[in-house]
């Protein structure tokens, strides 16, 4: 950006190990827009918008059009005081010294100590959106004490007082609900002056109560430009399109603002005003002008030029609420003014003022009322060039007036090849043709770089050469004195909520991290393998994470891990997670199972510690048991394994080794020698009755589920005692009918009740 326009301003700080700590920066035109309207800022901050997790400082104001628009971008190692004083003395060292109106900020109290050391005549005022949200959770409590208490606050907060008016309604409300030993109310009252209107209503703000703006613009930046994985080049672009994406809205509203509107009434003063504002800024008035005809008017006796304004609809429940403004108009000098202040606030009239220009049918307003940072032209230009980006050549040529010409002309040709097929076809050869020649001069172009290249890498040959034989040349080499060549990359910050800075040095948390985006791999032609990084590996090499060598490597690892030592008894997510984690590692590419970490001199125990894992020759392997016989010292061992446990004890081979009955590796074996022990000592022929266990009483019988006995038994069990239900509930029925037909009262046995009596 610097090479592109000069007056790009940027600068950096740096810690003690000379990693990057600090960065600020601003274009040349949000310069310019400072100038323009940086009458009143916010200034905010917010978290995971790059990879290092430092926090992001904007500052935003309000443009012609009322629009927020970017002045500054700032990333902080930390949100001290220290951090917060650089960042503002920047700032100010960028725009020339000039300090804003009002600044707007939340409840941070670093950042209120440093703002009165960097902007001594800056009226620094608190967010009212963060001072109610924290105190949130005790104001919803009276809520629920006092139904009416909410509304009334908030038309207390809202209404248009002066100091001593609001002074007035907010004893009277805590009289009127006894809130005299509440905290939350002593708090709110003892911060008064830093967040309620009434008491800067001459100090102009641009229409900005809270830090609204400046959470809109971080919420923009996070959800369309900045993610948490950009690195900090990827990030610095990201913003300046965020920038130029502002810029085209503007100019977008500018050009909207350029075509005729009508006025709603025929007033003189209206129809300058149509002239003179933007769009958005005239529907702002058209809409006060709206609700100014609900206001009544009645001139003083004490001064002709005094009016008093009041809502025709008063509300008789506040008694504060029933209050006449008194508005100044004297035509003679030009003055109009409203106790209200809102004109002196934001710069746009209120209502009683527009209700009292209607009265005295006004045709013109002085022009000392209209602010010129409202109007059509409040875009003045600098003493510098505000574009940041080179839009001329540099043998002075501008690449805009190219573009046109160049376009006029094509659509000349366009609309003449339309005409026939002839001409169609002459348009279209010239087209083809004008096209393969600008090919052939890029060709030509690259021939001449390649060919430069060329030289340039001989000749550093042969200084190298030089070098090397310790021949001196005559020409002096050149120094490196790029100042960004030993900056190291900064440290994961530690923002708010988090533990503090020292201790999470010594726990190790601040380590640089990770890259987010590997470098691809490349072919033998030298191109890229792909685009797609691996999940599994974190590579790109043209293969995605079903179809990784790592992967397929980690599954056959497992694989011959459960052939030596048996299937474990973990779920199937535990074994992906175990597979993930052996496929991140480095595991040498090889289809040899030998090469493979599958030491038969090691038993691995789910339940062991790493210090057992760690000791070799200690157990002797499933496999070795499988194929000798059940000698004593073999019997040992299986008994030490068997009396670490820790898990299921298999019902067929009577041990502990992460499997059960139906999953048993040697089921087959142990029974085939039950079968031959049988034989041996009762000479009779014994087949086994079947292999497969029953799902209803996990017995190996010759048989399944579906006719085992005992689920037979319960089902005759389960269908006598519905029978039983139902024969109850018959009964039930009888009894219940036969006491209503005793119950029962019809004419008829009305009629023969009357006959017996």
């Amino acid at each position: 950006m610097k090479k592109e326009n000069e007056n790009f301003f940027y600068d950096y700080k740096v810690d003690d190990e000379n990693r990057l700590e600090n960065v600020f920066w601003s274009n040349a035109s949000s310069r310019a827009a400072y100038a323009d309207f940086g009458d009143c800022i916010t200034f905010d901050t917010t978290y995971k918008s790059n990879k290092h997790h430092l926090p992001l400082a904007v500052f935003v104001g309000v443009n012609n059009h009322l629009q927020s628009t970017i002045f500054g971008v700032a990333l902080m190692g930390n949100e001290s005081e220290e951090s917060f004083k650089w960042v503002f003395s920047r700032f100010l060292e960028c725009m020339g010294g000039k300090q804003p109106i009002c600044i707007l900020t939340d409840q941070c109290p670093a950042m209120a100590k440093a703002i009165p050391k960097i902007f001594p005549r800056t009226l620094h005022k608190f967010c009212r959106w963060h001072i109610m949200n924290k105190h949130k959770d005790p104001l919803e409590k009276l809520y629920k004490l006092f139904p009416d208490l909410k509304d009334q606050l908030t038309a207390i907060l809202n209404h248009p007082l002066m100091p001593s008016e609001f002074e007035d309604a907010w004893k009277a409300l805590i009289e009127k609900y006894n809130l005299h030993d509440i905290n939350v109310m002593i708090n709110l009252w003892a911060e008064r002056k830093l967040w309620i209107s009434a008491y800067w209503k001459e100090v102009f703000c641009a229409r900005m109560t809270s830090t609204q703006r400046s959470e809109s613009m971080n919420f923009v930046l996070k959800r369309g430009f900045v993610t948490e994985r950009d690195n900090l080049h990827i990030f610095a672009k990201q913003v300046n399109n965020c920038v130029q994406a502002r810029h085209e809205a503007e100019n977008a509203e500018a050009n909207a603002s350029t075509g005729t509107r009508k006025t709603v009434t025929r007033y003189g003063f209206e129809a300058q005003v149509m002239d003179k504002y933007t769009r958005a800024v005239y529907s702002v008035f058209r809409e006060r002008q709206y609700h100014s005809t609900a206001f009544r008017i009645k001139t003083s006796q004490d001064n002709p030029n005094n009016y008093l304004v009041h809502h025709y609809n008063q509300s008789k429940e506040f008694a504060w609420s029933r209050h006449e403004f008194r508005v100044l108009a004297d035509e003679a000098e030009g003055r109009y003014e409203c106790e209200c202040k809102l004109w002196e606030h934001t710069g746009l009239f209120c209502h009683h003022v527009i209700a009292v220009f209607e009265h005295l049918r006004l045709d013109e307003i002085p022009s000392k009322y209209i602010l010129q940072r409202y109007t059509k032209d409040a875009v003045t230009n600098p003493d510098f060039n505000r574009r940041d980006y080179r839009t001329t050549k540099e043998d002075g040529t501008s690449i805009e007036y190219r573009r046109t010409i160049l376009y006029s002309e094509a659509v000349k040709i366009i609309n003449k090849g339309c005409s026939s097929e002839a001409k169609f076809q002459i348009a279209l050869s010239a087209f083809r043709d004008a096209n393969s020649r600008l090919d052939n001069e890029d060709a030509e172009l690259e021939n001449n770089e390649d060919a430069e290249m060329e030289n340039n890498e001989q000749s550093s040959n042969q200084d190298n050469t030089t070098r090397e034989t310790g021949e001196q040349n005559d020409i002096p080499q050149a120094e490196n004195n790029d100042p960004y060549a030993d900056i190291q990359p900064p440290l994961v910050a530690i923002t708010k909520g988090s533990m503090t800075t020292d201790a999470a040095r010594k726990n190790g948390k601040c380590k640089p991290p990770v890259p987010a985006r590997p470098e691809p791999e490349l072919d033998e032609y030298g191109r890229p393998k792909g685009t797609r990084i691996c999940g599994t590996c974190n590579k790109i090499d043209g293969h995605n994470s079903r179809t990784c060598k790592a992967r397929q490597l980690a599954k056959k690892l497992l694989e011959t891990h459960e052939k030596v030592y048996g299937p474990t008894a973990s779920s199937g997510n535990i074994k992906v997670r175990i597979r993930n984690l052996l496929a991140r590692q480095h595991i040498p590419e090889t289809d040899d199972e030998e090469k493979l970490d599958t030491d038969e001199g090691e038993c691995f125990e789910d339940e062991t510690d790493d210090e057992e894992y760690e000791q070799e020759d200690e157990d002797e392997d499933i496999t070795e048991q499988e194929e000798t016989q059940n000698t004593p010292d073999v019997d040992d061992k299986l008994e030490n394994l068997n009396k670490k446990g820790g898990q299921r004890k298999c019902s067929v081979c009577n041990l502990r080794l992460g499997h059960y009955a139906s999953t048993c590796p040697n089921k087959e074996k142990i029974l085939q020698q039950q079968i031959i022990e049988r034989q041996t000592s009762d000479g009779a022929i014994v087949k086994p009755k079947g292999v497969k266990a029953c799902g209803t009483c996990n017995k190996i019988r010759g048989h399944n589920s579906r006719t085992c006995e005992r689920r037979q038994l319960e089902e005759q069990l389960l269908h006598l005692q519905s029978t039983e239900n139902d024969s109850n509930t018959m009964e039930d029925r009888s009894k219940e009918k036969k006491n209503r037909k005793k119950t029962q009262t019809t004419p008829a046995a009305i009629r023969r009740s009357t006959r017996k009596r």
